[in-house]
């Protein structure tokens, strides 16, 4: 039985088959791993991708109808077209069919190994028809994650916790009570990753899925099927580079564009030097992708490194990238403005800098964003949030999940008060003289709190109070003690992975206790003074 999509199918196809214990066997294939892990009494035989020597011998078969080329000039060049079919059996099929059936000669050949893909695409849509069979099957639920996968360029290694904030953002998942977006994101991902039509790139120590990536055909279908539905009309998403080297780049993705390339943009006017219209940098992608960019209302604002920042109010993501040592101020950077608030869809806000960890200074972040309750995401190298102002209006941003990684971070109660369901906090500490200002007691008030990251010099533990839900605690340059240890085992029943780095604890030697870490999974130590 080839391609069987549910157990149903094979429940009532067996009711044919007398069961009289002769040994006989029945041979079935589907695409999908539990429904293979649930026929039958022994576990399903995976099928992977053909290596180089396979794909090239499955293309002989096909071009040649032998097992090796007859032809020893195309033989380089063939082995090329084998390699980028990229392990895909149909797509080494559909290509040797195109093969068998034109002009031996090698100009013909390296012209087909210049764009293999593309060429057995436009020239036989069997192939997509037949992989299009899974994307039809999907439930209605997951093709739009599915076709989001178009958007990252090809080959990308896609890091797991960008593609679920990015697929929150976009509001493709179905809530469900009980739980939380990014939990029923990863949810949807196994799903796809079980279909075959993601593929799992690299693990974490703990065994979580940490990137992923699509295969080129399977991308190629994505981009052909959201063309067809119209997919993506509007970007809710928006990447800034703000790269001296790199000044010619568009607007909305950040990479390079043609000069001639703009739109003009309506704005919500912000700063004395504003205009009505402004004409932005788009690449020819964006374009074509997000046809209605010019029809939204825009915030057009000004940093103190770059003349001016652009994103329209329907962003949910914005993600900065830009070098903050080669400012001539860096101290007074600043690239969340005032304006914030405008953004009021806004669910994460990345700034990632580029250069030497020692060489950053705190990114200031306005005390309005504790007025922005859809924040789900703060991440950053290194960023400054003020306590917010104590109103009797106050807002909880139940919805905040990270913040990452702040300076000099107060836990006081009116903090956490206005962010109860955190799950991750990483915070550095630098030239402190007083660590009962910075409450590190009140952590414990954090009970959705997983993940702790803290870089502390002179770190004390008994200023700690770590909360029972914590699963994952990474220390470093904190000095502390090895006989200390004991207070991190006895709070934290429930952690899973522990690192420490950079004379975390300080001390040539360490006597764990039986016992101590009863869930444990993963222990990293590195840079440290134990001897062996």
């Amino acid at each position: 039985m080839d391609d069987v999509w549910s157990t149903k199918a094979w429940d009532d196809f067996s009711l044919f088959f007398p069961k009289n214990g002769n040994g006989s066997r029945v041979l079935m294939t589907t695409r999908l791993s539990k429904v293979g892990g649930s026929l039958g009494t022994h576990s399903p035989y995976l099928m992977d991708f053909l290596n180089e020597e396979k794909s090239w011998n499955l293309l002989c078969e096909k071009a040649f109808g032998q097992k090796d080329c007859p032809y020893p000039e195309l033989e380089k060049v063939g082995k090329d077209i084998a390699k980028g079919c990229k392990g895909l059996p149909i797509a080494i099929v559909v290509t040797g069919g195109l093969l068998a059936k034109t002009d031996m000669n090698q100009e013909r050949w390296e012209r087909i190994a210049r764009n293999v893909k593309s060429f057995a695409n436009s020239k036989y849509q069997h192939c997509l028809e037949i992989l299009s069979l899974s994307y039809n099957n999907l439930p209605i639920h997951l093709k739009p994650c599915f076709l989001h996968m178009s958007v990252f360029r090809e080959d990308s290694m896609i890091k797991v916790s960008r593609l679920i904030k990015l697929w929150v953002a976009n509001g493709y998942l179905k809530p469900q009570s009980g739980k939380n977006l990014e939990a029923i994101a990863m949810e949807y991902l196994e799903d796809l990753i079980d279909r075959n039509l993601i593929l799992i790139s690299e693990r974490t120590r703990s065994g979580r899925i940490r990137s992923c990536s699509i295969h080129d055909l399977l991308r190629n279908l994505c981009l052909t099927e959201s063309k067809k539905d119209h997919f993506v009309r509007v970007s809710k998403t928006q990447r800034i580079r703000i790269l001296p080297e790199e000044k010619n780049v568009c607007f909305r993705c950040g990479e390079r564009a043609s000069l001639h390339e703009s739109i003009d943009v309506p704005e919500i006017l912000v700063g004395s030097r504003s205009t009505l219209v402004a004409s932005g940098l788009v690449c020819d992608t964006c374009k074509r992708m997000h046809q209605h960019l010019g029809k939204l209302r825009w915030v057009k604002v000004f940093g103190q490194s770059c003349e001016k920042l652009r994103q329209h109010t329907k962003l949910r993501f914005i993600d900065v990238v830009t070098i903050a040592f080669r400012c001539r101020n860096p101290s007074k950077l600043n690239f969340v403005p005032s304006s914030i608030p405008l953004l009021w869809n806004l669910q994460t806000l990345l700034i990632d800098e580029i250069g030497s960890q020692l060489k950053k200074r705190p990114i200031v972040i306005p005390s309005k964003v504790w007025e922005m309750p859809q924040l789900r995401h703060i991440i950053m190298d290194l960023g400054f949030l003020p306590t917010p102002v104590d109103t009797q209006d106050t807002t909880a941003l139940e919805n905040l999940q990270t913040l990452s990684t702040m300076h000099n971070f107060r836990c006081t109660k009116e903090v956490f008060e206005r962010i109860p369901n955190l799950k991750k906090l990483k915070a550095r500490y630098l030239n402190v003289k007083e660590w009962s200002y910075y409450c590190l007691d009140n952590l414990g008030h954090l009970h959705r709190l997983e993940s702790l990251s803290l870089i502390a010099e002179g770190l004390l533990l008994e200023k700690i109070a770590f909360p029972n839900s914590l699963k994952k605690l990474s220390l470093s340059r904190c000095g502390i003690p090895w006989r200390n240890m004991t207070i991190i085992s006895s709070s934290l029943p429930n952690l899973e992975v522990l690192k420490l780095f950079h004379n975390a604890f300080r001390g040539p030697e360490w006597s764990p206790v039986e016992g101590q870490f009863p869930r444990l999974k993963v222990l990293v130590i590195l840079d440290s003074g134990l001897v062996s």
